[in-house]
C-alpha cells in the first residue's frame, strides 16, 4: 500500500473566501458530487449556490448565470455571460417565487456571451442580474430548491468526484452569483460588498 496522488484542476481565479481555518464552516463530511448534465472536465466555481443532503451524502448545484444586457419586459431571449451553467431543459428564472420556464436553445456563437431563450418570456431582467434554474417551473412557481450552502471551492465534473460546501462564513458577493435572495435564502453566510 503507497500513499496515492489525486490531480485537482481549478481556475486560477481570485479567492471568492474570505478568512480560513476556523472562519469557514463546512458541513461535516465530505459530499458525492452530482454532475448535473454537465460534460465531465467542466469547472463549476466556488461560491456556486449548492443542495447538500446529509443523510445521501450527495451534493448538487444550481444552476446560474448573469444577466450582461437590460432584457424588456416580452423577452424571450438573454444575452448570459459566458461561464454560465445552464443547459438546454433548464427552468430559467431570475428571483424565486417569480416566473420559471424551460430554456429551448442556448447559441454560444458569440465569443463575448451567449444568448439563452424560453418559449415564454420570463420578464424583464436588469443588466448585471443573476439569473438560475428552478427546481420547478411556472408563472409564479421559481425555487431555488432547498439551497443549503456554497462551493467551497472549485469543483471538476466528473464520476465519483467529492465536494465540501460552505455553511458558514463570509464570501465576497461581487465574485459569486450572487442576488438579495439567495442572501436571504443563506443566513448564515456573509455576502461582503469589498473588492
Amino acid at each position: 500500500m503507497g500513499i496515492g496522488y489525486k490531480r485537482t484542476e481549478g481556475t486560477g481565479d481570485i479567492p471568492v473566501w474570505q478568512g480560513t481555518g476556523k472562519d469557514i464552516q463546512l458541513a461535516q463530511g465530505g459530499f458525492l458530487f452530482e454532475k448535473g448534465g454537465l460534460p465531465d472536465g467542466s469547472i463549476i466555481k466556488a461560491g456556486t449556490p449548492m443542495i447538500f443532503n446529509e443523510e445521501t451524502r450527495k451534493a448538487r448545484f444550481i444552476a446560474t448565470g448573469k444577466v450582461i444586457e437590460v432584457a424588456a419586459a416580452d423577452a424571450t431571449t438573454y444575452k448570459v455571460a459566458k461561464g454560465h451553467t445552464f443547459k438546454v431543459g433548464d427552468n430559467f428564472a431570475s428571483k424565486p417565487s417569480d416566473k420559471a420556464y424551460p430554456i429551448t436553445g442556448i447559441n454560444t456563437s458569440n465569443p463575448d456571451y451567449d444568448v439563452i431563450t424560453v418559449g415564454t418570456t420570463i420578464g424583464a431582467v436588469a443588466a448585471d442580474a443573476m439569473v438560475f434554474a428552478s427546481s420547478a417551473a411556472g408563472a409564479s412557481n421559481s425555487s431555488f430548491g432547498g439551497v443549503n450552502g456554497l462551493l467551497y471551492r472549485d469543483q471538476k465534473v466528473g464520476d465519483g468526484e467529492s465536494c465540501s460546501v460552505v455553511v458558514r462564513g463570509t464570501v465576497y458577493a461581487r465574485r459569486i452569483p450572487f442576488s438579495k435572495e439567495l442572501e436571504t435564502a443563506l443566513p448564515r453566510i456573509i455576502f461582503s460588498q469589498s473588492f
